[in-house]
């Protein structure tokens, strides 16, 4: 609304400070008025502003055009935007394909119907904005503060560049203060699910997988960070057995790991015995002063088949646990052979679904 400690000559626009946060300065602006409108070119209410109309104004870096009325304005290869702050500005229906908005302060800005192919937001601020129905296909957005954005229906490509990782996952000493006073990481996090809904819903599935897994590693880093030693154990296992339930590979990985590792301490702890008619012949290690190489092999050769088959609950009978330290290993072995079994159905079947 116009101030009236302004010329009348002159724009006076300010944000109502109801649709911004407050932490955000209130800014006057001093710009001339454009033509018989009320507002200057920036802040006028009329659409389909063009680059014509706005050249003899463009903005320097640093400055301010927050609330800026940009609906369906054309504004191809321009690169005004640079360094500038655009807080709550409208871009509905804009035409922005190959814009530099590099650096520049979004913050609750609008892009609806938008079209950003090619158009670079690295580097800027576009906490609580509103994101939709926009074309951000071969867009960069590397370093870009999304915390609180909401992206709906929009198009992406293989060549939308989010960055690697999330800014926010950066050293709390040079990490960006959130908008929403939020802890980093969870900022962090906020993004990474955004991302899933906007690969899923442009059919990139491995970016999808992707953005699932970096935001279940930032809320496994969040919950050591904050304490939460119950979560970030939970985290930690889901991690190192499933890959937080994306990596079968993995699970059958650990499964012989563990295999292996049963198979190794069976001889040490008790032994298994198979007996055959009236022979009984227990595999062990116990008189190790008289133990060869042959015996070594056997021994192993026969844990580690006794381990398999414990672990696979197959259970053939021929072989048994000796002593109460084996047989608990084997019931464990079991038990988390079982475990295993479900996990990996589970996450095989999940795979069908990125």
């Amino acid at each position: 609304m116009p101030s009236n400690e302004q010329p009348s000559d002159r724009c006076g626009y300010s944000p109502d400070i109801t649709l911004v946060h407050e932490s955000i300065p209130e800014t006057a602006c001093y710009r001339p008025v454009w033509g018989d409108r009320d507002y200057c070119v920036w802040h006028a209410k009329e659409t389909g502003k063009s680059i014509e109309d706005l050249k003899e104004l463009k903005p320097e870096p640093k400055e301010h055009i927050d609330g800026a009325y940009l609906k369906e304005a054309t504004l191809r290869n321009v690169s005004w935007f640079k360094d500038v702050s655009l807080i709550n500005a409208d871009f509905t229906r804009a035409d922005l394909r190959a814009v530099n908005l590099s650096n520049a302060d979004m913050r609750l800005t609008t892009f609806e119907g938008t079209t950003a192919i090619y158009t670079d937001f690295s580097g800027g601020n576009l906490e609580g904005a509103i994101i939709s129905e926009t074309d951000l296909r071969s867009a960069k957005l590397v370093d870009a503060q999304l915390n609180g954005a909401i992206f709906s229906n929009v198009y992406v490509n293989r060549d939308t560049d989010f960055g690697e990782y999330s800014i926010y996952e950066k050293e709390k000493e040079i990490a960006p203060r959130t908008l929403y006073e939020t802890h980093p990481l969870q900022a962090a996090a906020w993004v990474y699910r955004e991302l899933q809904e906007i690969y899923h819903d442009n059919s990139l599935p491995t970016l999808t997988q992707s953005s699932y897994q970096q935001e279940k590693d930032v809320r496994r880093r969040l919950a050591w960070d904050e304490r939460e030693y119950g979560h970030a154990i939970k985290y930690e296992l889901s991690r190192w057995v499933m890959l937080y339930g994306t990596s079968p590979y993995r699970i059958l990985a650990v499964s012989a790991a563990f295999i292996l590792l049963c198979g190794f301490l069976y001889p040490l702890i008790g032994g298994v015995q198979i007996v055959s008619g009236e022979r009984t012949i227990t595999y062990t290690f116990e008189r190790s002063q008289t133990i060869s190489l042959w015996w070594i092999g056997e021994v192993l050769f026969r844990s580690i088949y006794f381990s398999v088959i414990t672990f696979s609950t197959l259970g053939y009978g021929n072989l048994q646990p000796v002593g109460p330290w084996t047989q608990l290993l084997s019931g464990i072995e079991a038990i988390l052979g079982s475990l295993f079994a479900a996990l990996l159905v589970f996450v095989l079947a999940r795979s069908v679904t990125w």
